[in-house]
């Protein structure tokens, strides 16, 4: 399994953020300029904005301790904080520790303890190995009968494992997809998973296996 493209790598830290900032500061006047200033962010909140989907923070820059830079985006919920990269998950929390870790440096409140959960977005565009319809024989069957029909070939597409929708928190959904556009044989995937981009990998790779068997 290869991954040819990151599409999201997203960390979320779900806290009440109103403990960030006990003290009741503008955090226009107070917090956003240094913000702007390390992340050097291309679109960024307004006062007066409708913050009614987060304070969005778009296109900055985050420099790694090897020099790499990353395209980042940040945004700031009631319950949270999200921070997004094209590379992977840590990256992203790597980010989000940076930016929490320095809110004392500007008179603003932050203990790793305010932390009750943390969720993850993974999306990946992959190569694999196999075929989807091997997990079912059956359904290869299906597929023959509508290609026989049709005069065009039918196969199996995708995967999707759901959690509970009855449920007031859900994680993202697992898929496991053609890309759009390919070839059939082409072995192109897309890919989301609720875990750390490291553990999909791990996912995709026991994926491919089953369909490689």
């Amino acid at each position: 399994m290869k991954v040819l493209s990151v599409g999201v790598a997203r960390a979320f830290w779900v806290f009440d953020t109103s403990e960030i900032n006990p003290g009741g500061k503008d955090v226009f006047a107070h917090l956003f300029p240094s913000f702007l200033e390390d992340y050097k962010f291309k679109k960024y909140p307004q006062s007066g904005d409708d913050f009614s989907q987060g304070m969005r923070f778009t296109n900055g820059e985050y420099v790694k301790d090897d020099g790499t830079v990353l395209v980042v985006n940040a945004t700031v919920f009631s319950d949270g904080i999200a921070t997004e990269t094209y590379s992977s998950t840590r990256d992203a929390e790597e980010l989000l520790e940076t930016i929490l870790k320095d809110l004392p440096d500007l008179g603003f409140t932050w203990e790793p303890e305010m932390v009750r959960r943390k969720i993850y977005v993974s999306q990946l565009n992959v190569k694999c190995k196999g075929n989807l319809g091997s997990l079912n024989p059956g359904l290869h069957l299906i597929a023959e009968e509508l290609s026989a029909a049709h005069g065009t070939t039918f196969d199996l597409a995708a995967i999707e494992l759901w959690p509970d929708q009855t449920k007031i928190v859900k994680p993202v959904n697992f898929s496991f997809q053609r890309k759009v556009g390919e070839p059939l044989d082409s072995g192109r995937y897309w890919s989301q998973a609720p875990l750390p981009t490291d553990k999909h990998i791990e996912l995709l790779e026991r994926l491919e296996a089953l369909i490689s068997a």
